[in-house]
């Protein structure tokens, strides 16, 4: 009596043992669903025509008619070089060439003097040709001297320098005063044409090659056209409100960085961005019916991401994951399992291979 007693007990206590090793652990069942990560890329932004206002003559800066981050309309005028020495070189040129229309008249007239008498005989025609060739002398005077005075006024008008587009002021270099012309190295100033700015980004070889697989076409144009817009996230993390759309990809690649770069334009509506400012280019990437696991099911086993699947016998076993892609929580896969399967979701660092538990949903 006493035997059999302790053999029952010694069962009760195996048996409470064994259900004190089936633990209570959150699972989910699998299934495809459509899903979208995204890519991230660091960016700089350029207005879609950044102008360098440079002096076409020299001379000193008379007047500065703007102010820096000012916006100017096209045909407005920024900067007035002192034009005392070109007015004056226009009207010697000016004069110039009054004085060879007034030599070309006499000399048509001589001409036609000489024309009349040689043609009763009185004169040689000798003579004719030699009168001749002083008209085609005072015609090509005429013509140097009126070439000479439309480049004098146009170096005169060169002295008011105008906004080639419209846009914002960059920084003023050069003060009112400062002898500026074609020699600096350093422009005027520079106008920023920033109703549609550029973002230009990179992306590395492997990215690329990445990229050309996963967008349908031949050409790269034809990809081009198949990537959805993308967003700029600013460095405050707030997102520009205007979508933008990737239009270039330059033609090759930079060999210091092993990067070709891209381009995505932005309507830039209320003139938010400007020149030079930096952001983040997100491109999302769409997936159709792909399965989804949570980052958090699953751990390293040398190179291999792993998680636990649970049998129907509520027993676990370690599956090897083929992941496409991943984003900051979950990852997507391509292999290891399928629709229908229940995966341990959270606590796979408190289990081990065959273990059986008690699978709580969430």
């Amino acid at each position: 009596m006493l035997t059999l007693s302790f053999i029952v007990s010694a069962c009760t206590q195996k048996e409470k043992k064994g259900k004190e090793e089936r633990i209570s652990i959150p699972t989910v069942q699998i299934k495809k669903e459509n899903y979208q990560t995204e890519e991230h890329f660091p960016g700089v932004v350029s207005g879609i025509n950044n102008v360098e206002i440079r002096p076409q003559v020299s001379g000193y800066l008379d007047r500065i008619l703007v102010d820096e981050g000012a916006y100017v309309k096209k045909g407005q005028l920024l900067f007035v070089i002192q034009e005392k020495t070109y007015q004056e070189t226009f009207q010697s040129a000016f004069a110039s060439k009054e004085m060879a229309q007034s030599a070309l008249k006499k000399a048509q007239i001589e001409y036609n003097r000489i024309s009349r008498l040689e043609q009763a005989n009185v004169l040689s025609e000798v003579q004719l040709k030699t009168v001749k060739e002083e008209l085609d002398y005072a015609k090509a005077a005429v013509r140097k001297a009126e070439a000479n005075e439309k480049l004098a006024s146009v170096n005169r008008g060169f002295t008011r320098i105008t906004a080639p587009v419209s846009g914002y002021i960059g920084r003023l270099p050069y003060k009112t005063g400062a002898l500026v012309g074609g020699a600096e190295t350093e422009p005027l100033t520079i106008l920023s044409d920033i109703s549609d700015v550029h973002v230009y980004f990179s992306m590395s070889e492997a990215d690329f090659l990445l990229f050309k697989k996963r967008y349908n076409g031949v050409s790269i144009e034809d990809k081009i056209k198949e990537i959805p817009p993308v967003t700029l996230q600013l460095p405050d993390r707030s997102l520009f409100p205007e979508s933008g759309k990737i239009d270039l990809i330059l033609g090759q690649f930079d060999q210091q960085t092993a990067s070709v770069s891209f381009r995505a334009t932005f309507k830039n509506q209320g003139s938010l961005l400007r020149s030079g400012n930096t952001g983040r280019v997100i491109i999302p990437k769409n997936y159709e019916s792909i399965i989804k696991v949570p980052q958090s099911a699953t751990f390293r086993i040398q190179d291999k991401t792993m998680l636990y699947v649970v049998d129907k016998d509520q027993t676990v076993h370690l599956a090897p994951l083929q992941i496409v892609d991943k984003d900051a929580h979950n990852y997507l896969i391509s292999g290891g399992l399928k629709v229908g399967d229940r995966i341990v979701s959270k606590g796979a660092d408190r289990l081990k291979e065959g273990q059986r538990i008690n699978p709580v949903n969430e």
